[in-house]
């Protein structure tokens, strides 16, 4: 084998988690069907678009790569998720619980903060910010700002 080939082999390995873990199929049809409360739940990868669970415990659960478009997900308890690289885009998480909740790489595009304290979560970059909205009871990270929803 060539060293280029090798080295590509390699790179595609180190580059493929060895030990992804897949979504749950049960726990992604609980949320389908309205039964919600899913804690510590592997969600990851999965098509959550335009699903509620609103006012659920959701605490500890992986939504790494989901599509989250236009979820409600107000009233929630997600302290101690992760969201990275999840599409939240027009989700409303509205008076949420996020407290160490990861959002690296998530894309925040038109998502609702309203009366949700940001100050615990972690991964939020301002950029991401800009594009999400929140209101006079938003409590962003220190150092950055909420726009107002309009």
């Amino acid at each position: 084998m060539s060293y280029l080939l090798a080295a590509l082999l390699s790179a595609f390995i180190w580059a493929t988690p060895a030990h992804a873990a897949t979504a749950d199929a049960a726990a992604v049809a609980r949320i389908h069907h309205g039964k919600v409360d899913c804690v510590d739940c592997q969600l990851e990868g999965s098509d959550l678009t335009n699903t509620c669970v609103k006012g659920h415990d959701l605490h500890g659960a992986d939504f790494d790569g989901a599509n989250a478009t236009l979820m409600c997900m107000s009233y929630a308890n997600f302290s101690g998720a992760s969201f990275v690289g999840t599409n939240l885009s027009g989700a409303n998480l509205a008076h949420a619980d996020l407290d160490g909740a990861n959002f690296s790489g998530a894309n925040l595009n038109i998502t609702s903060f309203k009366g949700t304290d940001l100050r615990k979560a972690r991964g939020l970059t301002q950029a991401q910010l800009d594009k999400a909205c929140g209101d006079a009871e938003t409590k962003p990270p220190a150092g950055m700002k909420v726009p107002v929803c309009s």
